[in-house]
């Protein structure tokens, strides 16, 4: 199977576990595929909004042409249901559906993308000799297995900074359940340094796509309400209100 034809099952939500995992594999690794996935998710979005114009267009039109011959008002109102369930048929409803309500995986897919590394930004011509610094590169390199033995082998692992970096490592393997079990005590921690708040923060956000992709809705939605109501937290409060709008 080519990579148009993996695109194409995506939006057909039709892709199996083993193709979903080739799919999320490429969009992290593979530049071009994820800018031609980009690039058919937004003419579908373009699609849709001119095929939705186009539908009250055409409504607009037999209104006014059916109105004025029909004396009966609720004839009338019969028959525009009836031509609106028509004209839907016509467009394909299959793409409305996939356009305007789509799946648990394609919102996640969407929304995930591993964060920059902001601790230690890798440096070229650099090289310090830490394992700190060779985790980041690894991680900044995609190299997410190595990155994950590098970031359990620090001085000190269980640092907020690199228990998140570690989580962003499962998430981007597909090892959700592991991301969900260390991005959790991130999330709900009530005691932390003033430099370690934007990490709390960002993980409810990922927290609340972990939940999203294992179709946890009731705890995503809950992760996804913190993320858009704490008075205090920024990061992602538009996305995640976009989503619940989805999910709820």
């Amino acid at each position: 199977m080519n990579n148009f034809e993996l695109i194409d099952k995506f939006f057909e939500n039709s892709l199996t576990s083993k193709e979903q995992r080739s799919f999320n594999d490429l969009l992290q690794s593979d530049e071009e595929f994820k800018k031609e996935f980009l690039f058919q998710q937004d003419l579908k979005k373009v699609i849709a909004i001119n095929r939705r114009d186009e539908l009250k267009v055409e409504l607009e039109q037999f209104r006014k042409e059916y109105q004025g011959k029909s004396k009966s008002r609720f004839l009338f109102n019969n028959w525009l249901i009836a031509a609106s369930i028509a004209l839907l048929v016509g467009f394909g409803i299959w793409f409305v559906k996939d356009s305007y309500f789509p799946s648990n995986e394609q919102l996640y897919v969407q929304n995930f993308e591993p964060y920059r590394n902001i601790v230690q930004p890798v440096v070229r011509g650099e090289n310090p000799n830490t394992i700190e610094h060779s985790a980041f590169v690894a991680y900044e390199n995609k190299d997410y297995h190595k990155a994950i033995n590098l970031f359990n082998s620090v001085a000190s692992p269980n640092k907020i900074h690199f228990q998140f970096y570690k989580a962003m490592c499962f998430l981007s393997l597909n090892k959700t359940d592991d991301a969900i079990q260390t991005l959790l005590p991130i999330a709900t921690a009530k005691e932390i340094e003033s430099s370690s708040k934007n990490f709390t923060e960002m993980a409810n956000w990922y927290l609340g796509l972990a939940y999203l992709k294992n179709d946890n809705l009731d705890k995503a939605l809950s992760q996804f309400s913190i993320v858009a109501n704490h008075p205090d937290h920024t990061f992602k409060k538009e996305e995640a209100k976009k989503i619940i709008t989805f999910i709820k």
